[in-house]
């Protein structure tokens, strides 16, 4: 019988991992409509468990660019997209909730689906720079070789005056009234399965991130091969093209065991 040359590694919750990380961040009104082909990867946006997961409400649009060095499944990079906040069926209130999530190898896909109903999916990373400290650009482009066109690109800057750093932990996101918890509903299954799975259940994440240095960073948008006045050249419709964001360093995030929502 064939064995599969690179097995599933199997890393059920919690989790403490090891990372550096980018984030952007924007404000985007419930007045507007959410660009579905954006916030989701195709296979969920075109999925009934999607369309049955509650009403968006707007919010703040946070973009997370993550290089892990140390997780119970390996290194990888990861890019996180958080649209804001979602009604959750059944009276569970207004939660955030990751909707499109890239990573760089399957393991851990696997796990973020299977664990967390993180909707992983993989893709490759391409620098130009080094993403250690900016300036730095990051590509994305599908797991395809043969395709060489990228569907999401960022860059990051130093701000053009000094900054201090200071410790970053996500009790201070509480304190300004954005959770430290997500509420991510069920998912659909993928190709393959073995690596995209489905689930069934809705279910609550808490974790808790903290970093001893943190600097202010710019984050361009700036899509290549788009004009400035094109709706999606700064890639999410009718943003603008900088923003201000968080370098974060040496930082450790503790992913809890999920809690299952009842909708």
């Amino acid at each position: 019988m064939a064995t599969d040359p690179h097995p599933i590694k199997i890393a059920p919750p919690p989790w403490t991992c090891h990372y550096q990380a980018y984030i952007g961040a924007f404000y985007v009104s419930a007045k507007s409509s959410l660009p579905r082909d954006v916030a989701y990867e195709h296979l969920e946006a075109s999925s009934a468990k999607t369309s049955e997961a509650g009403v968006w409400k707007g919010g703040m649009v946070m973009i997370q660019l993550l290089r892990y060095t140390s997780t119970p499944v390996g290194p990888y990079d990861e890019m996180i997209l958080l649209p804001g906040n979602f009604d959750v069926p059944g009276g569970h209130g207004s939660h955030t909730r990751i909707t499109r999530i890239y990573v760089s190898q399957r393991d851990t896909t696997y796990n973020g689906r299977k664990n967390w109903n993180i909707p992983k999916h993989i893709a490759r990373f391409k620098y130009t720079g080094d993403f250690s400290a900016p300036p730095f650009t990051v590509q994305l482009l599908p797991e395809d070789p043969s395709i060489d066109t990228p569907f999401f690109t960022a860059s990051l800057q130093h701000l053009a005056f000094w900054t201090p750093s200071f410790p970053f932990s996500s009790n201070i996101l509480k304190w300004i009234g954005i959770p430290n918890t997500l509420v991510q509903p069920p998912l659909p299954e993928g190709d393959p399965r073995e690596v995209m799975c489905g689930t069934n259940n809705w279910c609550k994440v808490t974790t808790s991130i903290y970093s001893p240095k943190t600097k202010l960073v710019w984050m361009d948008l700036k899509q290549p091969g788009k004009e400035g006045k094109e709706e999606r050249s700064n890639w999410w419709p009718g943003i603008k093209r900088w923003h201000l964001g968080l370098w974060l360093q040496n930082t450790q995030i503790d992913l809890e065991d999920p809690e299952i929502v009842k909708v």
